[in-house]
């Protein structure tokens, strides 16, 4: 590895200026949002930094910059906005940074198809205010939207909150462009459903840039609904609620958002950003589109609810919850140092749900009660098949002791993760797999994972794009 002869050949390349090894300008790629991250960040030893970083401005630039780390051996980590939260875009083996936050053109619009060519640097809000002055949107709506780049949502198959009758991002995407890692350009097929073989693009939607970088992808959009309506139910017990919600996907309800809170989570979160005090499970429904339509999909879902126990809430409550809904991941709802936070995000069949929030509750609560770990879940993407728990659990202040926080922040994950894995659940939903999850890959894909090496090093035979990632 070669990182000043890497350096000279880029400054030949691009312009000096975006080409970056100062102190300054490297601090600020050493973490994303993990709280791993930003504890070793603020106790002045950094999981990772750079060594250079390049802000290309199109794909023959992104093309070029990673044929020239290959050549020279160095390792490459693609960077959107830094927003994630399991470490996938720390540089733990130094190196280059990748930054394609300048690749931010929408490249087409096309509303014929209803679909959207955009580049990878996007950020989710800026797209969103191009198309909503077309009467459009991209019904991709994560926490992060006023940050979060469409390629980091692409590379960690990431969700929003109208994801119950939208998808997930990997069902937003119609194709991709993407550099391999040898810096060769590809193009997916124009559309995900065919059968002309395996679909491609299905390769780098959630390989966190392992396997390429993402530069582009045609999306799919959608008109402005013309009417939202809100509802809001409470439950006697997780289970009746979950058992409604069930019933609603099986039913063929969609709301763009179904999200059931635990006890805990509806008195500690969920209340304090509606300004009402609820007790016990409650869900936030929210319904678009034409009215009729929207009228009886809410009508609908109220009766499965009240059929399983539940009863209707007043429907202000959704609604205050729709005008609030990303204040969760902001001060002062959303935790800071010294605490300590992380979110244990799981997907299930509906078969083995309640035994896995069972199997977390068990497992976390008693065994971290010294450090006065709190744990509130909710169920905010449903399917078909099943749904996901959104754990997330809090400790109020973190050992003073960086390397016994770091300890106890590894227990924590590894307890949750191993309950998790005994039921049956697959181990993340939309946050990624990053450094945070990346031991754990071996036994969650079993026989499959050496698949996973295989591909892995078929495409990226020197191990340099994003390494210390997965597959480990």
């Amino acid at each position: 590895m070669s990182v000043a002869a890497l350096r000279e050949a880029l400054t030949r390349l691009l312009p000096p200026a975006r080409v970056l090894h100062d102190p300054a300008s490297l601090r600020r790629y050493q973490a994303d949002w993990s709280w791993a991250a930003v504890a070793a960040q603020a106790a002045g030893a950094p999981q990772g930094q750079p060594d250079l970083v390049v802000r290309p401005h199109d794909v023959d630039e992104v093309a070029a910059v990673v044929r020239a780390a290959a050549q020279h051996g160095v390792p490459l980590v693609p960077w959107g906005a830094g927003s994630g939260v399991q470490g996938a875009s720390v540089p733990v083996r130094g190196g280059l940074v990748l930054d394609l936050g300048a690749l931010t053109r929408v490249r087409e619009i096309d509303e014929q198809a209803m679909t959207a060519s955009i580049e990878a640097g996007l950020v989710c809000d800026t797209f969103e205010q191009t198309l909503n002055a077309r009467g459009l949107t991209f019904p991709h709506y994560p926490a992060s939207s006023w940050l979060g780049t469409i390629g980091g949502y692409i590379s960690t198959r990431g969700s929003g909150v109208m994801s119950t009758r939208y998808g997930k991002i990997e069902d937003l995407v119609l194709s991709l462009e993407a550099v391999l890692p040898d810096g060769s350009l590809v193009q997916t097929l124009a559309v995900p459903r065919h059968a002309c073989g395996p679909d491609l693009a299905g390769l780098f939607i959630g390989a966190e840039g392992t396997l390429g970088v993402v530069t582009a992808a045609t999306v799919r959009i959608k008109p402005l609904p013309q009417t939202r309506r809100f509802r809001a139910l409470a439950f006697p017990d997780l289970a009746v609620g979950l058992e409604a919600g069930r019933r609603m996907m099986l039913d063929g309800l969609r709301p763009p958002v179904l999200r059931l809170y635990d006890a805990a989570a509806a008195a500690h979160s969920l209340s304090r950003v509606v300004g009402v005090a609820l007790e016990g499970p409650t869900a936030v429904l929210v319904f678009e589109g034409r009215p009729e339509l929207a009228d009886v999909e809410a009508a609908l879902a109220v009766e499965h609810a009240v059929a399983c126990g539940g009863r209707e809430l007043d429907e202000g409550i959704a609604e205050e919850w729709w005008n609030h809904r990303f204040d969760f991941y902001h001060p002062p709802h959303y935790p800071t140092l010294p605490a300590m936070w992380g979110t244990i995000d799981v997907v299930a069949t509906y078969d083995r749900i309640l035994p896995t929030y069972a199997a977390l509750q068990e497992a976390l609560v008693p065994r971290f009660a010294a450090h006065h770990l709190r744990l509130t879940t909710h169920l905010s993407h449903w399917y078909d098949w099943g749904t996901m728990l959104y754990a997330r659990f809090l400790i109020p202040r973190a050992p003073e002791d960086p390397a016994e926080a770091m300890r106890l922040n590894a227990q924590v994950w590894q307890v949750g993760i191993e309950a998790a894995l005994q039921c049956g659940a697959v181990i993340n939903d939309h946050h990624g797999v990053g450094l945070k999850l990346a031991p754990f890959l071996r036994r969650q894909y079993g026989s499959a994972y050496p698949l996973l090496t295989t591909l892995k090093r078929a495409l990226d035979p020197q191990g340099l794009m994003n390494p210390g990632k997965w597959p480990g």
